[in-house]
């Protein structure tokens, strides 16, 4: 009986150890140092650049300077783990943790006059931006790209289906998408085609043509934003999941050497 209760009081000793230093491991590679990099892109600049440190829960700032008037900066990328971020904002922000790897890419997007304009406005900050993106079923009038006007209250867009496809409506976003536009009062899914864009200057606003098949009835526009992965199951991190299995590993041993004691005795 006293050699088995030793051997649990060591058993039961040893697991917290254990358990001690697994938890000591997690909290030492929280207060490490973060590392983030800084990746080279074409079309402008980062502030800061390249691959540098940081400590636990510091916050870093990040500014992006286009390379010229011929470009601008549309959007940060920031991947950490197997999740990414995506931040309008600059100069933008983020809170790094301690033992962690960030990859920061500023992406910019070269801006083009719309035809017949040949020439880009001398002062882009005040300019209308209009990106007309991508669409299938169909293309758009001017092409799929980023256009910078110094007046926009006479830019149309024209919608042209492809075989087998009719247009359907125009999905716009931006901010702020009320009050900025001439017409009143304002449509995010406008029918007109071609439709005139007379947004407000200094904005930056997205149009994108919605192609439907011939012949179908109108779908009712939706959107909204992918969620972002995390690295949890159940809401708990991967780490305190672990942390949970230990536990039960050794309430699983002790009970087991408290029936073998109990047989013993």
């Amino acid at each position: 009986m006293v050699k088995s209760t030793k051997t649990l009081s060591m058993t039961f000793i040893l697991s917290l150890l254990l358990l001690a230093a697994f938890a000591t491991t997690l909290n030492v590679k929280a207060q490490g140092s973060a590392t983030v990099v800084f990746l080279t892109t074409v079309g402008g600049t980062t502030n800061p650049t390249g691959t540098q440190t940081y400590s636990d829960g510091q916050t870093v700032t990040m500014t992006a300077t286009p390379t010229d008037s011929t470009f601008m900066f549309d959007r940060w990328i920031i991947q950490f783990d197997s999740s990414s971020e995506v931040l309008t904002d600059n100069p933008a922000s983020i809170t790094v943790m301690g033992g962690a790897t960030y990859v920061v890419e500023a992406i910019f997007v070269p801006l083009l006059p719309p035809p017949p304009i040949t020439t880009l406005p001398s002062d882009i900050s005040t300019a209308a931006i209009i990106v007309v993106l991508a669409s299938a079923g169909g293309t758009t009038n001017p092409a799929p790209g980023t256009y910078a006007l110094a007046d926009a209250t006479q830019t149309t867009l024209t919608a042209v289906p492809a075989d087998g496809y009719q247009f359907s409506h125009w999905s716009i976003s931006g901010y702020p998408i009320v009050g900025a536009h001439g017409a009143d009062p304002f449509t995010t899914t406008p029918t007109d085609n071609p439709y005139t864009v007379d947004h407000g200057y200094g904005n930056r606003y997205a149009y994108q043509a919605v192609f439907v098949p011939t012949g179908s009835t109108v779908p009712t526009p939706t959107g909204g934003a992918s969620p972002t992965p995390t690295n949890t199951i159940g809401g708990l991190s991967m780490e305190w999941w672990i942390i949970i299995a230990l536990v039960v590993v050794i309430v699983i041993v002790l009970v087991a050497f408290g029936v073998f004691a109990a047989r013993r005795h």
